[in-house]
């Protein structure tokens, strides 16, 4: 009503600041209420003038100005006339819908990226998709800031009046430093190689894992495994010395020969992980004859502020409990500087198998990082520093102390030694150090760009056998390798569709076993230099693109150990081969893409797979190397054994459909490995530490056959379909036969709702492993056993592969998944409940070295909260 007294009139938000009725010194300002000033904020006061006294926010669409007696009747009367024409054209409905994606300048979807609306106070964060809505919009035009650790901060002006759902692509906001890694990553091998992407979202599915267990999730890529709480990759059927890993763009190096050596990396570190599955990353070396397994992490601040995330995980299987925070910012009034500090801690008891406790299988884990670094116009540095501890249980079943015990626990459930819940580890058991130091940097001039790195690692690896008396303290295996690696390379710039890269990096690496074990060295003492030149190029043209690369290695080791008469041998062995990669892609309109990719690649063998002597522990095995004599196990000369350098040829194909409702990846490969090296069982032997299966390091001709497929469907704007598909046939062709431990095919399929508000989701999940029907024959130890208490040659006189155990049946693992972020403040909360092995299924996973003594872990409830901000 109007009066002398007080007058009301409405205004809407997107016209007030615009109208040329109000005063040009009109100004939101927020004022204190109780010092009678008032203001223009949403549900506050704000100041208007001198003669006005109070307004209020009275609807979400519009404000209310009230003018009390402090002003003439006729004022208020005159501005109430001159802003009614304003009023009536603000009266029309809110209720326009804006939606959209946040996507990777490669096209990966951005999980929780912000999307801000200047000027309206209202944000939203993206889902697992990228996909962001704003509703009940009033029409007219709006600015979007989006923002994305990592990329640039783009604003963008869109208009009610488009109807179409927007797509956002950001750029990394560092692209010149992420050192060979992010380049390979982003511009060169996604072009033509076969490769699959963990992003940030997919690595939070996963947080508290190892980094083994985070890549399981990808097609193609299993583990093989000693126990529930070490898992080492395996891509495409192969491992350990075949499988390269960089971390931060430098070689991981650990004593990675051994299967339960899981790499001595903490998946916190990394803002991505990609898996390269042929062998284009030809820059890095020898060895990557399965893949190359990339961590990647976040790019440094560049600018002032602070920000960073902190992680709390618990679960029920082994009762643990993980803390990891980042935290990082930039240096004020120094732009291009930023630094980070990072740590993890984790906490785990015995895990237990749906029947049964695993005894002596818990984890203690202390991890922390840091990095500095410049980045700014044509120059960078950066300083990146780790240090990885951990302390592993063995399961306390496998460590068995006579022929009969051995039977026993082949044979019956529970594994012997099994008791109640506990943290305590004890022997068998180990310890690991992993401390990485790396520096590098990078210059542009006008032809290219220069790089330049220097790496540098110490791992400590400590194993504790059952021993008696005072050796009980001592380690049984107590290693200390020294790695340094240099890297220089020069790229050219990107003109007429051509790139070229040249350089060279060498490794110098000192292995030594320390004093005080008080038997001999399972691997003797050794120094290794390898390195070697390499080129690379890329070229263009219209749909087509072409990568082509190649480069020569030298490897060198002086060894020098004992054999088990404690008689001192030395040896000095060269090896040098080059390598090559060649892959093409071609879009096929505006959908598809087909890749074909052919490389060779090749390895030596590793001291461990020569000279290893003795028992192993941690693989409850006695294992012997290929320099050892079959009936003396002595140490023979190089020259009197035909062992020769394994040669990998791998051929990739891989089709690619991608549109906004369907994506599917189908990969095909053909991996053929000449001179395969792999423990062979030979039978059951004791000596004074026990009694365990013998396995002894031999070669063959390998072939890999196999398929991945993936897919992702989005039926509707709430649901969505996830298929995974893994197959898998390997042949020992020389002897035409089968491998031992080798991945069984296997099928996934996730089903996804996704909620309309705060990322909120629901996915259930199968898994569906089939049983390993291509395995060696099968000969058990009691077998074995009775065979030669009755004279009888066990093996019947052949020479071809067997196993001590059936393959296990197959299985199907059901788990669910809920996830919801809450905004708070200028953070916000991620939390996620899951439940895998949701039916408490017992089952054996056959690439499991202690499948001979116990089940996998049963059900497990985690509960997962990260906080950003």
């Amino acid at each position: 009503m109007l009066t002398r007294q007080n007058c009301t009139f409405l205004i809407s938000p997107s016209r007030y600041s615009q109208s040329r009725y109000l005063p040009a010194s009109f100004s939101p300002q927020p004022v204190d209420r109780s010092g009678g000033r008032p203001r223009l904020v949403k549900r506050e006061r704000v100041r208007l003038s001198r003669r006005m006294d109070s307004c209020f926010f009275r609807s979400s669409d519009f404000y209310v100005f009230q003018f009390r007696s402090k002003m003439r009747f006729s004022a208020c009367l005159f501005l109430w006339v001159f802003f009614l024409p304003s009023i009536t054209g603000a009266q029309q409905p809110c209720a326009f819908v804006l939606t959209g994606r946040v996507l990777s300048n490669v096209g990966a979807p951005l999980m929780n990226a912000e999307v801000i609306m200047k000027g309206q106070s209202r944000g939203e964060v993206t889902d697992e998709s990228g996909t962001f809505t704003f509703d009940k919009l009033c029409p007219g035009e709006y600015v979007l800031e989006i923002r994305y650790v990592g990329y640039i901060t783009q604003v963008i002006r869109v208009s009610t009046s488009d109807t179409k759902p927007l797509l956002i692509a950001l750029e990394p906001e560092i692209k010149s430093l992420q050192e060979v890694v992010i380049e390979e990553k982003v511009e060169k091998v996604e072009r033509t190689s076969t490769y699959s992407l963990l992003d940030a979202s997919d690595l939070e599915k996963s947080m508290g894992k190892t980094l083994g267990e985070t890549l399981r999730s990808l097609p193609g890529v299993t583990t093989i495994q000693s126990g529930p709480g070490i898992f080492k990759p395996v891509i495409h059927g192969v491992h350990s010395q075949r499988v390269l890993i960089l971390n931060h763009g430098l070689r991981q190096e650990g004593q990675q020969w051994g299967a339960e050596h899981a790499p001595e990396i903490d998946p916190f570190i990394a803002s991505n992980i990609a898996v390269i599955k042929d062998a284009a990353a030809i820059k890095y070396g020898t060895d990557a004859l399965g893949g190359v397994i990339i961590v990647n992490p976040a790019p440094l601040p560049e600018r002032s502020g602070l920000g960073g995330t902190l992680n709390t995980i618990v679960q029920s299987n082994g009762r643990s409990g993980t803390i990891s925070g980042m935290l990082e910012g930039g240096l004020k009034n120094l732009p291009g500087w930023g630094w980070r500090v990072q740590g993890t801690a984790k906490r785990s008891g015995d895990f237990n198998a749906p029947d049964y406790s695993l005894t002596n299988t818990g984890v203690r884990e202390l991890d922390f990082s840091t990095a500095a670094g410049y980045h700014g116009g044509k120059f960078g540095v950066e300083l990146f520093f780790s240090h990885f501890q951990s302390e592993l249980g063995i399961l306390r079943g496998s460590a068995i102390s006579n022929l009969n015990d051995l039977m026993t626990a082949m044979e019956q459930e529970p594994p012997i030694g099994t008791k109640d819940f506990s943290y305590t580890i004890s022997e068998p058991r180990q310890e690991v150090i992993h401390n990485l130091l790396k520096l590098n940097s990078h210059w542009e001039t006008e032809k290219g760009e220069w790089r330049f790195q220097y790496g540098y690692q110490s791992n400590f690896r400590k194993e504790f056998d059952i021993r008696r008396g005072a050796l009980s303290s001592k380690p049984a295996l107590d290693l200390d390798l020294r790695t340094h690696t240099l890297e220089l390379e020069w790229e050219s710039s990107d003109k007429a569709n051509r790139q070229f890269c040249f350089g060279v990096n060498g490794m110098y690496q000192d292995n030594r076993n320390v004093p005080g074990t008080q038997r001999i060295p399972f691997i003797p003492n050794y120094t290794s230099f390898s390195g070697g030149p390499f080129a690379v190029g890329k070229f263009i043209l219209n749909q087509w693109t072409l990568d082509i690369g190649t480069r020569y290695d030298v490897r060198s080791y002086s060894v020098i150990g004992y054999d088990y008469k404690n008689t001192l041998y030395t040896a000095d062995l060269l090896f040098h081969n080059a390598s090559f990669s060649a892959g093409i892609s071609r879009n096929v309109g505006t959908h598809q893409t087909v890749k074909l990719h052919l490389g060779s690649a090749w390895r030596p063998p590793h001291v461990a797979e020569l000279y290893s002597l003795g028992t192993h522990q941690s693989a409850a095995a006695i294992e012997y190397g290929l320099l050892l004599n079959d009936s003396t196990n002595e140490v023979m000369d190089i020259k009197d054994v035909p062992f020769k350098i394994e040669k990998a040829f791998k051929v990739v194909g891989t089709y690619e459909y991608d549109t906004e409702r369907l994506q599917l990846d189908a990969t095909v490969y053909v991996n053929s490995i000449l001179n395969y090296i792999y423990l062979q069982p030979r039978g059951v032997t004791t000596n004074v530490r026990g009694t365990y299966p013998y396995f002894r390091y031999t070669q063959t001709d390998a072939l890999f056959v196999g398929m991945d497929v993936a897919a992702s469907w989005t039926m509707s704007t709430r649901f969505s379909l996830e298929p995974k598909l893994s197959l898998l046939s390997a042949t020992d062709v020389r002897n035409n036969d089968y491998l031992v431990f080798i991945p069984s095919n296997r099928l996934e399929i996730g089903l996804k709702y996704k909620g309309a508000k705060h990322n909120f989701y629901i996915e259930p999940k199968v898994n569906l492993v089939a049983r390993q029907n291509r395995a060696p024959r099968v000969i058990t130890v009691r077998e074995f056993n009775d065979a030669i208490a009755s004279g009888q040659d066990p093996l019947g006189g052949s020479s071809k592969n067997f196993d001590f155990m059936e393959a296990p049946p197959g299985y199907l693992l059901a788990g669910v998944a809920v996830g919801y972020s809450i905004p708070s403040g200028s953070g916000r909360f991620d939390l996620r409940f899951a439940i895998e092995n949701l039916l408490n299924t017992s089952y054996r996973e056959y690439t499991n070295r202690l499948r001979y003594y116990a089940d996998d872990i049963g059900r497990n409830v985690s509960l997962s909260a990260k906080y950003v901000f």
